[in-house]
């Protein structure tokens, strides 16, 4: 590199240098005026009026209702009947089941067990495809405390019944036997349970 192009070179940089110098230094004594004052703004006062607060408290006692002048009438006491001991169950609107209750004993004299809840037994969909009709015959204790127990089947030509029947007889409650106060089991208590299609 020749001398003289390093010459020419520097003269323009040290021009330019020397521009942004003086350039800066004028930006900087620019900034350090002192910023003009401004007019101050006082916010006015606020004053709240006063107020005398009264609390009132309402004594007065309410006004007595008038008593009325005949006492109402007196309900008529409802009817309640006594429950049927030969009853038909329905277990849907195309199906009859009836259900026939025997025994040890009656329900003639005071104290004998009554039917209080009787399930209706499903009618099983196998039979009900196949219009299979029939009976089952089970046989259970009624306990102390009116629920059944020791359910077997006595009588069921169609085997397809059984199981219904005894699913329903375990849902059966009843008022137990009593005897001289005291609740008694009542053993080889039978229910039937015929199956047959509504006749249309």
């Amino acid at each position: 590199m020749s001398i003289g192009r390093f010459i020419s070179a520097l003269v323009p940089a040290l021009f330019v240098t020397g521009g942004l110098l003086s350039l800066m230094h004028i930006l900087i004594l620019t900034n350090m005026t002192e910023p003009k004052e401004e007019d101050e703004f006082t916010l006015p006062e606020i004053v709240m009026p006063d107020r005398q607060i009264e609390t009132k408290y309402d004594t007065s006692k309410p006004d007595k209702p008038d008593e009325p002048e005949e006492p109402p009438p007196e309900l008529p006491e409802p009817e309640f009947e006594s429950p049927d001991l030969n009853n038909e169950i329905a277990i849907s609107p195309n199906i009859d089941t009836r259900a026939n209750i025997g025994g040890i004993g009656g329900f003639s004299s005071d104290g004998e067990f009554l039917p209080i809840v009787k399930v209706q037994a499903k009618y099983p969909s196998r039979a009900l495809s196949r219009g299979i009709e029939g009976y089952c015959t089970v046989e259970y204790t009624v306990t102390k405390t009116g629920e059944t127990r020791d359910i077997s089947v006595v009588d069921c030509p169609e085997s397809v019944f059984a199981r219904a029947s005894i699913r329903a007889a375990e849902k059966f409650k009843y008022k137990p036997r009593v005897v001289d106060g005291e609740p008694i089991e009542v053993p080889r208590v039978q229910n039937r349970f015929i199956f047959e299609m509504a006749k249309e």
